[in-house]
């Protein structure tokens, strides 16, 4: 065989496995997308199965109370227990007075530890709080609750909702609301209904 044929068909053998190459890498793309539709398809069925259940609930009585929300909580949880295993479901109140309070993270530090993130040439000082990237934390403190001894801290507002058990008033300027939240070992979705 001439030098030509051979390198004539070297050439077809390398262009024939890259496009077979390239096929099997699209097509295994194409069935990691088709599952992540999937199970993207079926988070969305439970979420609107529970929303549709909380807004049928609600509007057969509007007006919450604990004795109401034990009902609703117990009705929930034996007509999809699965579901309900890995769902919190919080009954909110609006606390005018709650605090909502930037605390440094798990690292204990302001900031990124061992990082200057506001290039004030001092490393995890108090003006690092909240840094972008940082693990800080925002959390809600109920008024009735004692302020977070952690420091430093920053209270960025006043008036957050917090679990109705914690406070007792409801406000009238600010409806109550029912927080889910679903934490499972590959999914995690949350909604808000205003109740």
């Amino acid at each position: 065989m001439s030098d030509g044929r051979r390198s004539t068909k070297l050439l077809l053998t390398c262009a024939i496995t890259v496009l077979t190459l390239g096929v099997l890498i699209r097509t295994a793309g194409l069935l990691q997308s088709n599952a992540i539709a999937a199970e993207s398809n079926e988070i969305n069925l439970q979420m609107e199965s529970l929303r549709s259940r909380l807004c049928k609930i609600k509007q057969a009585d509007t007006d919450l109370d604990d004795m109401k929300w034990s009902r609703i909580q117990n009705s929930l949880r034996t007509s999809d227990p699965e579901l309900l295993s890995k769902t919190q479901i919080v009954w909110q109140r609006f606390d005018p007075a709650a605090r909502v309070r930037l605390l440094p993270g798990l690292d204990g530090q302001p900031g990124t530890i061992n990082f200057d993130d506001n290039a004030n040439g001092v490393t995890d000082d108090a003006g690092e709080l909240g840094a972008t990237y940082s693990d800080d934390l925002c959390v809600v403190e109920a008024s009735q609750s004692p302020p977070c001894e952690i420091k430093p801290s920053i209270v960025l507002q006043r008036g957050a909702y917090i679990p109705a058990k914690l406070i007792s008033t409801k406000q009238f300027l600010h409806s109550d609301r029912v927080l889910i939240l679903c934490q499972g070992k590959d999914e995690s979705w949350s909604f808000v209904l205003d109740w």
